[in-house]
């Protein structure tokens, strides 16, 4: 009798984990997907949720903005240069244009651009026009950075710049929201230009 009930008990035990475990997962929604991850140290399987894989892309992407080379590209009508990561692709090839440069990585897009305006607006009247979506803004004296929402979980950080009396420059890039910390380095170049 007793070997029996040293037998059943670990499987009731088990049951009541699985069967809370199930109802936690459950009570989150569709926040939580499992992915099973082979871990090459010990040969074995282990479970990881899905924020906890996104922890792992954004230590990667960031290791990779931090630890890469720059590409220059220069914009010879309106004589100014950028530059990008070497890993980035462009996506303009099709319809290359020289006042404008389209680049992507792993879905963060960076956008570089130069456009005359028709009319001669100060940077503070510009600020004005395009700055009523933006929830982050920073205005100085011939640029100003704007940073928002762009569609379903995805972010924007952008600078718009005065080069002469109607020609402007903006430099944007977009990013998926969990991947904020790790385009770190790339929002500061932005910033910084």
């Amino acid at each position: 009798m007793r070997k029996l009930l040293f037998g059943i008990f670990p499987v009731i035990v088990v049951g009541i984990v699985v069967v809370s475990l199930t109802k936690q997962a459950e009570g989150r929604g569709n926040d939580v997907k499992t992915v099973v991850v082979h871990d090459t140290v010990y040969k074995d399987t282990l479970v990881v949720t899905v924020p906890e894989l996104m922890l792992y892309n954004e230590k990667w992407v960031r290791n990779l903005f931090e630890k890469t080379d720059y590409k220059l590209w220069e914009n010879y009508e309106d004589g100014y240069e950028i530059e990008y990561p070497s890993f980035m692709y462009r996506t303009d090839l099709e319809n290359p244009d020289g006042r404008k440069i389209e680049l992507e990585f792993h879905g963060i897009t960076m956008f570089c651009r130069a456009y005359d305006d028709k009319y001669e607006m100060t940077v503070s009247e510009k600020f004005e026009a395009i700055g009523q979506s933006a929830v982050t803004t920073s205005l100085a004296d011939s640029s100003f950075t704007l940073a928002g929402n762009c569609g379903k979980n995805r972010l924007y950080f952008e600078k718009d710049i005065l080069l002469k009396s109607r020609t402007w420059m903006y430099l944007r890039v977009e990013f998926p929201s969990e991947l904020t910390w790790a385009v770190d380095p790339l929002l500061h170049y932005v910033k910084d230009y």
